[in-house]
């Protein structure tokens, strides 16, 4: 699971596609339970996924505000988190950080070392 989800969050592709299908989703529904226009329940959804709330559109029967609570918890704990850890990791970019190649070199160059100097090396790190 949170491989899937490190694959999802760094794809914003996926996201945006989420994003879309899931305010077509909760409008569709909006204007199903609730017997509005489409154009409504779109709104409504824009509304909810911003977390605005202005309230001028609510569900009133017991399958529309089953769906909007769905909807919103969706939204906060699934959709929001993504994007923003999406952004992060394309705006933070660790430039002290080494390449591969230097890696292998310092490897390389300490095991040459604890040769010469005939000391045992520790096994590296195993990454669970």
């Amino acid at each position: 699971m949170k491989k899937f989800l490190l694959y999802v969050a760094n794809r914003m592709q996926i996201i945006l596609s989420m994003y879309v299908l899931s305010i077509l989703a909760a409008a569709f529904l909006f204007s199903h339970f609730e017997g509005r226009p489409f154009f409504d329940g779109l709104w409504w959804a824009c509304v909810t996924s911003l977390t605005i709330g202005y309230g001028d559109l609510s569900p009133a029967t017991v399958e529309g505000r089953v769906m909007a609570i769905v909807f919103a918890h969706f939204w906060i704990f699934c959709v929001i988190p993504m994007i923003v850890a999406s952004i992060i990791t394309h705006i933070l970019v660790d430039k002290g950080a080494f390449t591969h190649e230097e890696q292998e070199w310092q490897e390389k160059s300490l095991q040459k070392i604890a040769k010469k100097l005939d000391v045992t090396l520790d096994p590296p790190p195993r990454d669970y």
